[in-house]
């Protein structure tokens, strides 16, 4: 006898974390690339705060070329390093990375704290 399972749905979920506050940004059944979800939540951002945050600290899906256009237009800081060849500052960008990486973290544990409750 064959038992097979039905398929695995998984919900693909975008959150943006602020101030300890989690906020769903988008939630969908469907499959998608998470790096278009990107300037959406910072206009959502902007309508709930009233201004664009200074930094966003994003996975590296998120750092397409049209959304490091948009975050240099807005004056926003998108986490990652910079396109091209390696600038003469890498001990900062390296310093910089690092710090980013630890705020992440806050993203990364609401995503824990969904599954476990």
């Amino acid at each position: 006898m064959l038992v097979v399972p039905p398929l695995a749905s998984y919900a693909k979920l975008a959150i943006s974390v602020v101030n300890g506050y989690a906020f769903r940004e988008q939630l969908s059944w469907d499959n998608y690339n998470e790096g278009n979800t990107l300037q959406a939540s910072v206009e959502a951002y902007r309508d709930r705060f009233g201004f664009y945050p200074k930094a966003v600290l994003a996975d590296q899906i998120y750092r397409t070329r049209d959304n490091l256009r948009y975050c240099k237009e807005k004056g926003i800081r998108l986490s990652g390093p910079k396109l091209g060849r390696p600038s003469d500052d890498q001990q900062e960008q390296k310093r910089t990375a690092k710090a980013d990486a630890s705020a992440r973290n806050a993203v990364e544990g609401k995503f824990g704290e969904g599954k476990r409750s």
